[in-house]
């Protein structure tokens, strides 16, 4: 059956943050729990199987949660804590095969091709590997096992929670014939809603259409998306040794009240830029693109990049362009609500030296700023303006 062909597992684990925090408090297991962040306007980053009987999912404010489920129970988000168990469970996995892939802090690929004749047929080691998981972290998880990625992470959506999903091979053809094109994986909303406009509305119709008809309105996309339509997939699992590099560093911040005031709004950009620099240190990388994020109070969200033909490596390195993108896209269309900054195009730390002093005196003072940060906590130095943060926080009537 799995003969000639590859077999990918696909290991999604369910509700993670919140089964996370239900297995380490007895407590609260078989309870509607939430994982929330820590500010006062928070919003729901994840909602225990319990929670989701009540209409809770991700992405809620709290106060909506609470409406729908007044006795449900919030836990502020433990980061440290998941990605501790994600490592446990990539050590399990690395048990069966080499070829594990850290997809997403609750997402593994794994190809099992190989592991056949040490531990049985592809079905029997997603089993194993769905039992040890359980056994190592009492957690449970969904498996899709596929022919390819692509087919694997539909299938691990099929039945869950703690489900096993198999697409054979040979019953390729029937799993894709009627399936909706959103729910495969790489097709998000606007392109399923431009497809449908085009009266393309399930997998297999996208594969049958005629490859002239996509490319002359996706371009070379347009090959991509057939390949998708008939469940045809080549992109390898790698070795674990091969991944790990950091592509991106960022950071946001729900702020207490909406404002337009682009002093506040400024003054929360300098303190993401300090974390932002800070991390990048860290992993001893500069930068050559600045992303900036705004989201609305309507949750509309602007978000633009920035690159420079220099490498950004200090805190007002990155404020300046971040600055510069706030420039060129003028007035604020309503309210800001959150404010996020990340970098990209990560390199090595080249360590520059700048021919204007000035420069070079920065980026002494930010590694000094870091220094003591470390030793004694986030934003014991700090720039001025953060008192207007400081005092926004207290009291919005300025906020305007």
């Amino acid at each position: 059956m799995w003969d000639n062909s590859k077999a990918i597992v696909h290991l999604d684990m369910d509700a993670y943050f919140a089964s996370v925090e239900q297995q380490s408090n007895p407590l609260i297991r078989g309870k509607p729990v939430i994982v929330i962040g820590r500010g006062k306007r928070t919003v729901v980053a994840t909602a225990s199987y319990e929670a989701r009987e009540y209409g809770l999912k991700a992405g809620m404010t709290l106060f909506q949660a609470k409406r729908l489920c007044p006795h449900v129970i919030g836990i502020a988000g433990s980061p440290v804590k998941y990605l501790y168990t994600t490592l446990n469970i990539r050590d399990v996995l690395l048990h069966f095969t080499d070829r594990v892939e850290l997809y997403s802090i609750d997402e593994f690929f794994l190809d099992v091709t190989n592991s056949q004749s040490i531990f049985g047929s592809p079905e029997v080691i997603v089993k194993k590997i769905k039992d040890k998981v359980q056994k190592t972290t009492g957690l449970p998880c969904s498996c899709g096992l596929a022919p390819n990625k692509l087919l694997a992470k539909l299938g691990s959506k099929m039945n869950k929670p703690n489900g096993l999903s198999v697409v054979h091979p040979e019953g390729v053809a029937d799993v894709l014939k009627g399936l909706p094109i959103g729910k495969l994986h790489g097709i998000g909303d606007k392109t399923r809603k431009y497809l449908n406009c085009l009266g393309i509305t399930s997998a297999d119709e996208l594969g049958n259409a005629p490859i002239s008809f996509l490319t002359s309105r996706f371009g070379f996309w347009g090959h991509l998306l057939k390949s998708m339509g008939n469940g045809i997939d080549n992109s390898p699992v790698p070795y674990y040794w091969e991944q790990g590099a950091i592509k991106s560093i960022g950071h946001s911040y729900t702020l207490p009240f909406d404002t337009s005031n682009l002093d506040i709004i400024k003054s929360y950009i300098l303190m993401l830029c300090q974390k932002v620099n800070s991390r990048l240190h860290k992993e001893e990388k500069a930068a050559r693109t600045v992303v900036l994020t705004i989201r609305y109070s309507d949750f509309h969200i602007f978000s633009r990049r920035k690159t420079v033909n220099y490498f950004v490596d200090t805190i007002h390195g990155i404020y300046r362009v971040c600055l510069k993108i706030l420039e060129e896209m003028g007035r604020l269309a309503k309210p800001v609500r959150l404010v996020g900054v990340s970098v990209t195009g990560l390199v090595r730390d080249p360590k520059q030296l700048y021919l204007f002093e000035e420069f070079e005196r920065e980026k002494k003072l930010s590694k000094a700023i870091e220094e003591i940060n470390n030793r004694f906590g986030d934003f014991t130095i700090k720039p001025a303006s953060f008192l207007l943060v400081e005092k926004f926080e207290c009291s919005p009537e300025n906020a305007y």
